[in-house]
């Protein structure tokens, strides 16, 4: 598989505040690398409940900033405007507002934070709760935020609590959560929403894509389609990285092809 067919679609810079990438520094690296482009998808949080960060951008400023790089690039690379939305159920207006106002071309929406503690604290959340308790909980909340948010293109690392859980064994198996695993990709599939292929599960030594394979394998046999590909790179060093195990997942999976967004319009590629 040729790489320069592909778009790493989750790339985070200097506008999250968890990085401190500039714009054109990732685009010189998937030059390097021969992808064919990056989606930026900054962090907006609203209501984040670690004052560490604040998960907030200006969406105008940047949107000129990647246009003047599209003048400057060319068509040697594509480069997406988009954002990756923690959503949390208090403000769901407030975040519709966020899309509604600014010509994103992709928007990644993810879950972040749960009843309150930020999921990264591998305390708050996870106090007195076994794996399944708290891997259930996360999952319900996707759940009902899908319900009652639309507008947004695919999921974000769906299985985000594996990173942080305190748990020896990470593992998510389809068979323990499979009622609300297919509950939630049935709502997807109707709703015309994707899911990703975030590759930082290898970086974070789970030793799997986020989703896992089984997920994946259940969203194409309920119909999925639409299915990108993110490295999460916070940093030049980890754009593209794993994507070759990434793209390997996807064929397991039974995919024979990867999205990127232009648009809001998904834009097929065949894996070979």
């Amino acid at each position: 598989m040729k790489s320069n067919v592909f778009v790493d679609s989750h790339v985070h810079t200097n506008y999250s505040d968890d990085s401190t990438m500039r714009l054109e520094d990732g685009i010189e690296a998937a030059l390097a690398l021969g992808l064919k482009g990056l989606a930026f998808t900054d962090h907006y949080d609203l209501d984040f409940p670690d004052n560490q960060f604040l998960f907030e951008f200006d969406p105008k400023k940047r949107a000129s900033h990647i246009e003047s790089l599209r003048e400057h690039y060319g068509p040697d690379i594509e480069i997406v405007n988009g954002i990756e939305l923690g959503v949390q159920s208090h403000v769901l207006d407030q975040s519709a507002r966020i899309i509604d106002s600014h010509p994103f071309d992709f928007v990644i929406c993810s879950l972040h934070v749960v009843d309150g503690f930020a999921l990264h604290d591998s305390d708050g959340f996870y106090k007195n709760k076994t794996k399944e308790q708290a891997y259930r909980r996360y999952l319900e909340e996707v759940y009902q935020l899908v319900r009652s948010f639309e507008n947004f293109d695919v999921i974000g690392h769906l299985g985000y609590v594996r990173r942080y859980g305190p748990y020896e064994i990470k593992s998510m198996p389809l068979k323990i959560y499979d009622e609300i695993i297919d509950s939630l990709l049935k709502l997807l599939i109707e709703r015309g929403k994707g899911i990703e292929v975030n590759v930082s599960g290898y970086t974070y030594r789970l030793g799997t894509p986020l989703p896992d394979v089984d997920i994946l394998k259940r969203y194409k046999e309920l119909g999925g389609e639409i299915i990108t590909l993110g490295s999460d790179a916070h940093d030049a060093a980890h754009i593209g990285k794993s994507f070759k195990q990434g793209l390997a997942a996807l064929e397991r999976s039974g995919f024979e092809h990867v999205n990127y967004f232009k648009n809001r319009q998904p834009i097929f590629v065949p894996l070979k």
